[in-house]
């Protein structure tokens, strides 16, 4: 017998793909404007309703990143229109390094681009487009979850012979029929597959993912979400950078998140967000290089390096007198399961001290605004280049898994 649809909930996505010929975000390396297209970038958003009426919205996008100055406009109109807090309303980039500049000023900091008007605009646009067209679809649900884990797509993006944590989360909503509308999966890798000499636009493997579930729920709209990925990529997994290894990697994701659907158990409860603060210290950078490598070396990890030196020299100009960086956490809660939305990229380590807390909970990495990576002690004194460009030491990382973890603790009580 089907449980009850205690919960209701609404789906809806639009194609935010901007024109050709614009900048694309993701490589120090890549040269010269997008050129074209592999697959569409896309917006969804999922409105989530309680028994007792409260609600929440989860927006995705096919972007590397976005700031606070694009993310919280964008909250409070979407707040305002579905009729919750913005504090209720989590941006969730997948972070794809092929898709368009214009969101995120960071990177890096202080130095980073300006926002695109036309793009914040344009994007903007269509995704209140689509929370209407949610909340018109907002009907009776069964809301089920499942985590699992899957090889073969990510790892340690620095030392192929590290373990990683490679949970595979997907939260499904059913209709009365017992036919899926609407897939949240959760995932923890850059989405990179696609290198620096690729000129088209494209979602990388979540994007391949989500063209699969497609083909099997053709009425589902699916929403990626990604985890503490800061050392976290497809580097020692992949085959090659083309398009065809995407969509054998998404494909893969897919296909796990699909068994992952049958085998989900049904969830109760209600929803719960809130916010939580901190403020992070910079580390004592060494003073401004301004002689930079005209030639980049051929090696991946060398040449990530060679980045991230040049990016720590940008960062000690940029942050002048400067101490320290505010941050601001949100968190949600659907039924048992907690997603901490931290506004940058953790370190994978994060995730499993998360979880040993309160098995339930997950991190939704780069949510509503980028504040760059957060670095383990291990990196730092490995000076990957993750902690290269970052403008912290282990001190953020620590930082924000006491903070975490404490209120975690604090829930189970």
């Amino acid at each position: 017998m089907m449980t009850s649809l205690v919960w209701r909930a609404g789906a809806a996505e639009v194609d935010i793909t901007p024109p050709i010929n614009l900048s694309m975000d993701g490589y120090m390396a890549r040269q010269g404007p997008s050129l074209g297209q592999y697959d569409p970038l896309l917006a969804q958003i999922v409105v989530i309703e309680d028994v007792s009426g409260r609600r929440l919205a989860i927006v995705t996008l096919d972007v590397l990143a976005v700031s606070a100055v694009f993310a919280d406009p964008l909250r409070q109109s979407l707040a305002a229109q579905i009729g919750t807090d913005a504090s209720a309303v989590v941006v969730c980039p997948s972070h794809t390094h092929c898709g368009p500049l214009g969101l995120q000023t960071w990177f890096p900091l202080g130095e980073g681009p300006q926002l695109d008007a036309v793009l914040v605009n344009m994007i903007g646009e269509r995704l209140q487009a689509a929370a209407t067209v949610a909340l018109e679809r907002l009907q009776p649900a069964r809301l089920k979850a499942g985590a699992s884990t899957v090889t073969g797509i990510g790892g340690n993006r620095n030392r192929s012979d590290t373990p990683v944590d490679s949970q595979v989360t997907t939260f499904v909503f059913e209709n009365e029929a017992g036919t899926p509308f609407c897939i949240l999966y959760h995932y923890a890798c850059h989405p990179s597959v696609l290198g620096a000499d690729t000129n088209f636009y494209s979602a990388d493997f979540p994007g391949a993912t989500r063209q699969r579930l497609k083909q099997v729920y053709p009425q589902a709209v699916s929403l990626f979400v990604n985890g503490a990925l800061g050392d976290i990529s497809t580097r020692y997994q992949r085959r090659d950078q083309s398009y065809a290894e995407v969509i054998r990697l998404g494909t893969r994701l897919a296909d796990h998140i699909i068994a992952l659907v049958s085998a989900a158990q049904p969830l109760d409860g209600a929803l719960g967000w809130g916010e939580l603060h901190l403020d992070l210290p910079f580390r004592a950078l060494p003073e401004a290089v301004d002689a930079i490598p005209q030639v980049m070396p051929q090696d991946r990890i060398t040449q990530t390096k060679a980045e991230g030196a040049i990016i720590q020299s940008k960062i000690r100009r940029a942050i002048g007198e400067r101490t320290g960086q505010s941050m601001t956490l949100t968190w949600l809660r659907l039924g048992e399961w907690v997603m901490a939305a931290v506004p940058g990229e953790p370190f994978n380590a994060l995730a499993v001290v998360l979880r040993e807390c309160y098995p339930q909970a997950l991190v939704l990495a780069l949510a509503n605004d980028y504040l760059g990576y957060f670095p383990t002690q291990e990196a730092i004194d490995s000076q990957t280049y993750e902690a290269l460009s970052s403008p912290y030491d282990a001190r953020a990382i620590l930082g924000i898994e006491s903070l975490l973890t404490a209120f975690l603790s604090n829930l189970k009580d």
